[in-house]
């Protein structure tokens, strides 16, 4: 009984030991099974963050390169925009100088006053080379020294009791550079110069016939008025003959047919010539 006990005893001790150690092994494998998928799902969840990862880095990436293109773009447009500002303000600027400029020298012209150039000598001396010859005298003579000269023939057609026969002369007259504005019309001091042949032609004490021949001659200081370009009259006043005296000047000018038509460089006066005089030829008598 004892004996039997004993074995029943192993025998049992035996199958719960083998039960024991199966079940052992089987937890193992379970756990080596779920260990192992751990694993795998541990991976894929890697994979995924890497995947995002370089998604969210490209994302960023292009948005930075489109925010980049953008601003580009939008100062591109800025910079076009200032630099037209600053041409056409440096235009305007330019207008507005050479306006400035050319108000001044009319004004100094109208005044009578020389005033000097803005521009360096350096400069002015490149651009009169490049201006040829021509050019640079007709400016020299017309900006720079503003003198003309003039010659008219003076063929007379009415004359006073002075003179028997009508005299005949010449006038020189010398237009300065300096002058102003009398209303809508330029003058323009000159100088007057001439000389004249005269004769009269009378009764000696004894009834013959006695001819007095004299040469007066006229001096005198004035100037000319120019009204739209067209109409010209000129007045000096100053010695004629032998006492003070007036000389007078009227017409028109062809300056625009001769030197901007025509680009000559003189212009032409057409109109009368008037002499008048407290005493003539010296013996107390005006004409």
């Amino acid at each position: 009984m004892s004996k039997n006990r004993i074995l029943k005893t192993i025998l049992m001790s035996a199958i719960a030991f083998s039960s024991l150690n199966a079940q052992g092994e089987v937890d193992a494998i379970e756990a080596a099974r779920q260990a192992k998928a751990a694993a795998e799902k541990a991976n894929a969840t890697a994979a995924a963050a890497t995947d995002a990862a370089i998604e969210a880095a490209a994302a960023k990436a292009a948005k930075d390169a489109r925010a980049g293109a953008k601003q580009a773009k939008q100062d591109k447009i800025a910079r076009v925009a200032a630099e037209a500002a600053a041409a056409e303000e440096a235009e305007l600027d330019a207008t507005a100088a050479a306006a400035a400029k050319a108000a001044k020298r009319k004004m100094a012209a109208e005044l009578g006053i020389e005033i000097e150039d803005d521009e360096s000598e350096e400069k002015a001396v490149e651009e009169t080379t490049v201006a040829s010859t021509e050019e640079t005298e007709d400016v020299v003579a017309k900006e720079a020294l503003g003198w003309n000269v003039g010659a008219a023939a003076s063929v007379g057609l009415l004359s006073g009791e002075t003179f028997t026969n009508i005299p005949t002369g010449g006038t020189v007259v010398i237009t300065t550079p300096f002058g102003f504005a009398v209303g809508p019309a330029d003058f323009t001091i000159s100088l007057g110069f001439g000389g004249y042949t005269g004769n009269f032609v009378g009764k000696d004490g004894d009834g013959s016939e006695l001819t007095e021949t004299f040469n007066p001659t006229f001096a005198g200081v004035g100037g000319n008025l120019m009204l739209a370009e067209f109409i010209f009259a000129e007045g000096h006043v100053g010695l004629v003959g032998e006492g003070a005296g007036f000389r007078g000047f009227a017409g028109i000018t062809l300056e625009r047919l001769m030197k901007k038509g025509l680009n000559l460089p003189f212009n032409l006066l057409i109109g009368s010539e008037a002499f008048l005089s407290s005493d003539m030829a010296g013996a107390g008598n005006p004409s």
